[in-house]
């Protein structure tokens, strides 16, 4: 394997997600992960679903995709989201909201290498603040020695390499193998650090670095697509704006 993407917070974005895995393949990634919310806000979780299941992508499950499989938990999420949750789950086949169940919160994928959505220990959590990926690095350090760490959730892209954060614009960032590095993928399908583009992840194995990558994407046709199904407008004007 020489390649792998990471994927994060497509958010029901075909359009985006569209732009992203052509620029997977034609930077010949072997292997992808996804950190979850493959629904949730955007208009098209079907076919988002259909990707990843069709792709054998290995997924966790973001917070999104427990809201729209199981209705019952109380998790807080303001009436844009609650909108949109309600909008997936009526177009998923209870076969893709058994899939989205059953996800797990954190994986393992490869030794010293984890999936999280939020915190490893909590799926909900937003880890934003220096502090909270130094005990992320540290607990996971403790765990059995140095590796990789990638995260969703928050929407934004971080390099951290254990202590301090990496400055963005030296992409790509080598591995310090002596330390647990964590990285957090940004989302596909909604970004939130004003810029528009979508986000993603690639981690090169033979050059012993991970890259952050942005691609541009029919933002108007996702924005026309979300209205027409009725969702707030809200959530078609983000997109414009990366926010």
């Amino acid at each position: 394997m020489t390649r792998t993407a990471i994927i994060s917070d497509i958010h029901s974005n075909w359009q985006a997600l569209k732009a992203v895995w052509q620029r997977i393949e034609a930077l010949n990634c072997e292997n992808t992960y996804c950190l979850g919310d493959i629904v949730g806000y955007g208009a098209r979780p079907v076919e988002c679903l259909e990707l990843i299941q069709k792709k054998k992508i290995i997924c966790i499950q973001g917070n999104h995709d427990s809201l729209v499989s199981d209705g019952n938990q109380d998790l807080k999420f303001n009436e844009y989201a609650l909108s949109a949750v309600s909008h997936n789950r009526a177009l998923l086949t209870e076969d893709q909201l058994n899939f989205l169940r059953d996800l797990p919160p954190f994986k393992e994928v490869e030794p010293r290498v984890f999936l999280g959505h939020g915190a490893p220990n909590d799926r909900d959590k937003y880890i934003n603040y220096r502090q909270d990926f130094r005990q992320v690095s540290a607990g996971l350090l403790k765990d059995g020695g140095p590796g990789l760490c990638f995260l969703g959730h928050t929407h934004i892209q971080v390099a951290f390499d254990g202590n301090n954060f990496l400055d963005r614009a030296q992409t790509p960032f080598a591995i310090n193998s002596n330390d647990m590095m964590v990285f957090n993928a940004g989302s596909v399908g909604q970004p939130r650090d004003k810029d528009p583009r979508a986000a993603f992840l690639v981690w090169d194995h033979s050059e012993k670095t991970v890259s952050f990558e942005r691609v541009s994407y029919d933002v108007e046709r996702a924005r026309e697509e979300i209205l027409a199904s009725g969702l707030p407008e809200r959530l078609a004007n983000r997109l414009r704006e990366g926010i």
